[in-house]
């Protein structure tokens, strides 16, 4: 099938290549007559030379023009027609498929039909662009080591430090030069408030309190009145026990046996299931009955230094 914008592009193109010589020609005889100088006033001339003399003019000049466009006149029914012609050739012949339909509705009943695909992921696509990013990679070139570069300047070190009077720090650097850096000492600041007195070991006293398991500590001095109770959980032994409050610590004797008291405070009995006292000392098995004897009669004492051979 003949592309009908292909073809008129080519063909426009032939009749401009064609044209631009003429249109160049006419161009350059428009600029001769802007060149012509300005009529002056002078002798009266034969209007009937100037004409005779301008006409030959125009035929000489439009002479090239002429032949060119006779020649363009009987090329381009030529060239159309070449055109034309090529375009033709390329149409492929029709083909009687009468024949052959059968055949072709086997072939193309023979076709699987489609079906859903499986919808492309990020990690199926991974792997193919790393392959094509390694295989990109792979074929740049080497880079090659840069030139040296200039050798930069000596640095600058520390070479001594100093606290001048007045509190400033000035340090000396390895080229000579010296550079305060400012206050490092600062001044005195106000007098603080008096302190409390203190105290001495006269004025530190220790006591047991009436509990028998507390210590009293107590700072008494002239500025000063502090004390301390510490107390100790020692076992204390409170007798046989009677109703009354004991303390963690405490022991007591009960229906025979020793007692101790776990509770910080309490006021039960000892036994009877009670969980703030715990046994002690276990009350021992009763002796046996003894037998009574007669008394054997006194031997006289002797006193003094036995006589020999006694």
């Amino acid at each position: 099938m003949i592309d009908a914008k292909a073809f008129g592009q080519e063909l426009a193109g032939m009749v401009k290549a064609q044209l631009d010589p003429i249109l160049k020609r006419i161009s350059a005889l428009e600029k001769r007559f802007d060149s012509l100088p300005m009529p002056k006033d002078g002798k009266d001339a034969d209007s009937d030379q100037i004409v005779l003399k301008v006409t030959r003019k125009f035929e000489s000049d439009l002479l090239p023009i002429r032949e060119a466009m006779e020649e363009m006149k009987n090329d381009i029914p030529a060239t159309i027609k070449a055109l034309v012609d090529a375009a033709v050739s390329e149409i492929p012949a029709p083909v009687d498929l009468s024949t052959d339909l059968e055949a072709l509705k086997a072939v193309v009943a023979s076709i699987p039909a489609p079906q859903d695909g499986k919808g492309v992921t990020v990690e199926d696509v991974a792997p193919l662009i790393a392959s094509e990013v390694e295989k990109r990679v792979s074929g740049l070139p080497v880079a090659k080591d840069g030139k040296d570069g200039v050798n930069g300047r000596d640095g600058v070190g520390l070479a001594g430090a100093l606290i001048d009077r007045g509190g400033e720090l000035v340090v000396t650097l390895t080229n000579g030069a010296t550079k305060n850096l400012g206050p490092v000492v600062g001044k005195d600041g106000d007098p603080g408030k008096p302190g409390r007195d203190g105290f001495a070991l006269e004025d530190f006293d220790a006591s047991v309190m009436d509990d028998g398991r507390t210590v009293l500590l107590a700072f008494t001095g002239k500025n000063i009145d502090y004390s301390v109770e510490l107390g100790f959980p020692v076992m204390l032994y409170r007798g046989v026990f009677t109703e009354g409050t004991y303390s963690k610590g405490d022991t007591v004797t009960w229906g025979g046996s020793l007692w101790h008291c776990d509770a910080d405070k309490t006021d039960s009995k000892p036994g009877d299931g009670s969980k703030d006292w715990t046994l002690c000392a276990k009350k021992g098995r009763d002796g046996k009955d003894g037998v009574v004897k007669d008394a054997k009669p006194q031997q006289p004492v002797r006193v003094g230094v036995p006589a020999k051979g006694e």
